[in-house]
């Protein structure tokens, strides 16, 4: 019995430590290419980690492209698209677990289809609505159409539908208005969840290139994701740059993951088991 029990102990933690390599070598292999000479990147005998750092290759790639515009971008439609998420997503999934109506359930499962359906399939009337409003190459045409997400309807709907239903039938009798008792009871119980669906929908958008490629057909309207791909045709030879822009893309995303995994872990397992 002990015996096995310390076999299945050895089988997970070595399938752990297997997992956490996989993960982690492409950001010591691209952190380590971005600090290196193009000599020693070329040169196939070289180590994995360079003998000489040059850390001068991520403030040259910083200044050979406009990274501080395309951060700016990044940012701006990245935090706006993530608050309206939030925002929506709180607001239908109060709906689904707290009221009854004609054809909830119907509008819930063709919610939960939309998750299977594939962004490109509608991309282009998407793209034709922008244009009719002329609002190709702004900031309202990248962050309204990203404002609903159905993974976050569906979670909030799980933590509202075990949420206590008591509370806010308590604050109606005493005269509360159902937007009160939504935005001052349910919504600070939810917390937990709302921190880790926003961490969850920042890194989405942050990491979203399709569509800011189709709306978007300027330089200084680019984001991240694109500039990164600008900047790889223009430097296609200089891979220590092409690393070392690579590492200026995916440092924030990076930061920001490692920082709040206990949220998202909380928030994903609270709203899971509701």
């Amino acid at each position: 019995m002990l015996r096995s029990r310390f076999a299945s102990r050895a089988l997970v933690y070595t399938l752990l430590a297997v997992a956490v390599i996989v993960v982690v070598f492409p950001l010591v292999w691209m952190l380590g290419t971005a600090v290196k000479s193009n000599g020693q990147i070329l040169d196939l005998g070289a180590s994995l980690w360079p003998t000489h750092f040059e850390w001068g290759n991520i403030a040259r790639a910083w200044n050979s492209a406009p990274f501080g515009r395309w951060t700016l971008n990044s940012v701006i439609f990245s935090v706006g698209a993530t608050l309206g998420q939030i925002l929506t997503s709180l607001l239908a999934g109060y709906a689904f677990a707290m009221f009854d109506f004609r054809g909830k359930n119907f509008l819930f499962y063709a919610l939960l289809c939309g998750l299977m359906v594939p962004f490109s399939t509608v991309i282009v009337p998407v793209v034709q609505i922008l244009a009719d409003f002329h609002w190709l190459n702004t900031y309202q045409g990248l962050i309204v159409p990203n404002i609903a997400s159905a993974l976050g309807t569906f979670l909030f709907r799980q933590f509202f539908l075990g949420a206590p239903y008591q509370l806010g039938e308590a604050a109606r009798i005493d005269g509360a208005s159902e937007l009160h008792v939504f935005s001052s009871i349910y919504v600070p119980l939810a917390r937990p969840i709302i921190a880790a669906f926003g961490i969850i929908a920042f890194l989405q958008n942050w990491n979203n290139f399709l569509f800011p490629l189709i709306v978007v057909n300027t330089t200084s309207m680019d984001v991240l994701s694109q500039g990164l791909s600008v900047f790889q045709n223009q430097f296609s030879s200089s891979y220590n740059l092409i690393m070392s822009a690579a590492l200026i893309v995916v440092a924030p995303i990076l930061i920001v993951a490692v920082a709040a995994q206990r949220q998202i872990i909380e928030g994903i397992t609270l709203g899971a088991i509701q």
